[in-house]
């Protein structure tokens, strides 16, 4: 529903540039364009964030239930790694072999 509005602001601004600007109609059809494009960028920058978030939450999910992950060919767990929030990544717990080494949970499997 949100995107359906960007697009009104879109029809809008066109409008406007048509009754109240001296502009020719190349130059109208020009900024209706880049105001197009720069809204079709931002909602596609918006889906792929909530893919990415959606992904990275179902990582933290497997490895709080205790599952396996794989990343950079490294098994994590959560006896081995124990998980930041704040940074979204996996910290090698004290004693074992990958103490202090950090991997991203967007870098895994």
């Amino acid at each position: 529903m949100g995107y359906l509005v960007w697009f009104g602001i879109v029809a809008l601004v066109f409008a406007l540039m048509h009754y109240f600007t001296e502009l020719n109609s190349r130059q109208k059809g020009l900024i209706t364009l880049l105001v197009t494009l720069f809204v079709i960028g931002a909602i596609a920058y918006n889906i792929q964030s909530d893919r990415e978030r959606s992904r990275v939450i179902a990582i933290e999910l497997q490895y709080r239930q205790g599952k396996n992950l794989i990343c950079h060919g490294i098994d994590v767990n959560n006896t081995t790694f124990s998980y930041s929030d704040g940074t979204q990544s996996f910290i090698g717990n004290p004693g074992t072999a990958h103490e202090q080494q950090i991997l991203n949970a967007r870098e895994c499997q």
